[in-house]
Order: structure tokens, then sequence, then C-alpha cells
């Protein structure tokens, strides 16, 4: 199985729990019929973004598992879309966007750029920015093969202006 057919086999699956690890890394389960599957965001950008295109949360808030949990636990995985530059999974009244900018990744694997021979080095547990962990299956991971370009995004100037507002900009 892929990354994409382990995240397909999600939706219409609730989350029973959420739990905050450290920085941008939490992890969400899913209660299946075979027992319960962890999605792990192991690193990355992020936002998520209510009904009226709002962010609520996003990688750079002041996170913690109950932060997490009130945001996803309950929830259910109504569609999920992955691209080479994002993440996107759409749940009940909220859609979860990840991905990740060049300066960003840059600057979190010390200069490795995507594709590059020092990015291709690294072990795929640190270039996986998302991770499937189940019982009855082998775990997969992603990693992004692009950068994402927030410009665009209806979101993205206000996620931009949280990250510089955070960093001291």
């Amino acid at each position: 199985m892929s990354f994409q057919d382990d995240i397909q086999s999600l939706v219409g699956l609730p989350i029973s729990a959420s739990k905050y690890i450290i920085g941008s890394i939490f992890h969400l389960l899913f209660a299946s019929a075979d027992g319960e599957v962890k999605l792990i965001c192991n690193g990355c950008q992020w936002a998520l973004i209510d009904e009226s295109g709002a962010i609520v949360l996003q990688d750079e808030a002041a996170l913690s598992s109950g932060v997490i949990g009130s945001h996803f636990t309950g929830k259910r995985l109504r569609a999920a879309e992955v691209s080479p530059d994002a993440l996107t999974l759409r749940f009940d009244d909220m859609v979860f966007h990840a991905f990740m900018t060049e300066e960003y990744h840059l600057d979190i694997h010390e200069g490795a750029a995507l594709g590059s021979p020092e990015w291709r080095q690294l072990p795929e547990a640190a270039r996986d920015s998302f991770v499937i962990v189940s019982r009855l299956r082998e775990t997969v991971g992603w990693e992004f093969s692009a950068y994402s370009n927030l410009a665009g995004i209806s979101w993205g100037a206000a996620y931009l202006a949280v990250q510089e507002a955070s960093h001291g900009g």
C-alpha cells in the first residue's frame, strides 16, 4: 500500500484521540474496524482553516495536547488530497492544510534542498513529513516533493503574517 492509499482508507473515520509532541509535530488516532490507525504530522508547516476561510490554528501557535485535541478529536475525515506541495485533509467543519515553503524547509533541514543529493542522503524518517502507523499494515511515510507558494492561497497572507510576528519580524 502507498501513503495515498492509506490516507484514503482513513476517509470517513473519526479521530478518537490526538496528542501533541513538540514543535509542529502531533499525532491523530483514527478509530478503525482494525484498531487505531495513527497519522503522524512529523514536522512541516500547517494551518487549520474554518468554514469562513479564517485560520483557527497553525503550526506557530502555542500548542498542547489539549489545544490539538479541542480542534481534532471527535472530527471525521471527509476527504484527503495529496499533491507534491501539500496535504489537505477535510474534516466536518474545517480543513487542515500541510505544506512546506522553501525558506522553512531549508531552515529546518540545515540547507538541504528538496531532491538534492544532501536531501536524499538523510534517513527516510527525517524526510517524511507524514507517517501512517497501523498494526495490520506496513508503516508508510510521505514527503513533500515540491515547495509551496502561499502567495495565491486565500489564507496565505494571514499565515505568513502570523509566522513573521512569531519570529519577531
